[in-house]
């Protein structure tokens, strides 16, 4: 079974110029034919960095409630997860996100995320979110960048000291590494500015992510998207190491949306690849 553990239903884009909304069946063929048996539907437009105002006047059943909702009809193809920021309840370091972890998993949800409050990784309400998350036996996937306006996700300086750190004060959590800021920590070395985009050729030394991912074992990454596969095909042999080193906690996953449906990522093309040169089990 073949499980994409990055996919959204709400629109990622500004409007309908952009991309076109599609029903759940229409999604579940495109990924079906992509020969994904199942999707994790990880719920969007929940933070105000990530809200494009249009969407709210485009598209019908986006809020994060129609999200989670929707996606109980389908079952047998998909999981779905609910989605907080780190600023709601009060916005305090000892906000209690009780009441909707209980919303989320009476109605089936299997983790949180993806997590994209733009404020600092290791900020106590963000210490304090995660534990709760863990105490429920929950995952949370999270969009990682560095320091940088008109952006979103959690924050973050080079060589990843604030990852180091919720590891650390929320180890019952199962932390979901993934954006940019993530992956970009393959290599080391990297400014600010690296932190914020897809370092491109080959890595020169070890950057902090495989280090994290030795010691922490509630650290685990999510190749999605052109930050993930970025980071696995920018140095071949790198990457290669570093897949069958942590092929245990590296979750296959795309971030395709229901919008766009031309697209296709690489991801599965590149893992078939490896595994057809015998560079991968």
């Amino acid at each position: 079974m073949l499980i994409d553990f990055h996919y959204h239903y709400a629109p990622l884009y500004r409007g309908p110029q952009d991309s076109r909304p599609v029903t759940w069946e229409e999604g579940i063929a495109r990924f079906v034919a992509q020969g994904v048996d199942k999707v994790v539907m990880l719920p969007g437009s929940v933070v105000p960095e990530a809200c494009h105002g249009p969407n709210f006047l485009y598209f019908e059943g986006m809020s994060l409630r129609d999200q989670v909702l929707s996606a109980l009809s389908y079952p047998d193809r998909i999981i779905s997860f609910g989605n907080m920021d780190v600023r709601w309840m009060g916005n305090r370091p000892d906000a209690d996100f009780g009441p909707l972890l209980d919303w989320f998993q009476e109605h089936g949800c299997k983790g949180i995320g993806e997590v994209t409050s733009n404020v600092p990784i290791d900020d106590p309400r963000t210490v304090n979110m995660f534990r709760q998350i863990g105490a429920r036996g929950l995952p949370a996937l999270i969009h990682n960048v560095g320091y940088h306006f008109g952006t979103y996700g959690l924050q973050d300086y080079p060589g990843a000291p604030g990852l180091a750190r919720l590891l650390r004060e929320a180890p019952d959590t199962i932390v979901v590494g993934h954006g940019q800021g993530f992956w970009a920590e393959i290599g080391g070395g990297l400014t600010m500015e690296e932190k914020m985009r897809y370092p491109q050729g080959a890595i020169k030394e070890e950057g902090a992510l495989p280090k994290l991912l030795r010691e922490y074992p509630n650290l685990y990454g999510d190749i999605s998207a052109g930050s993930g596969h970025n980071a696995l095909s920018r140095d071949p042999e790198f990457g290669i190491g570093f897949i069958n080193e942590f092929q245990d906690r590296l979750l296959f996953g795309t971030d395709q949306s229901f919008g766009r449906p031309e697209l296709v990522m690489p991801h599965q093309g590149f893992l078939k690849g490896l595994v057809a040169e015998g560079k991968i089990s």
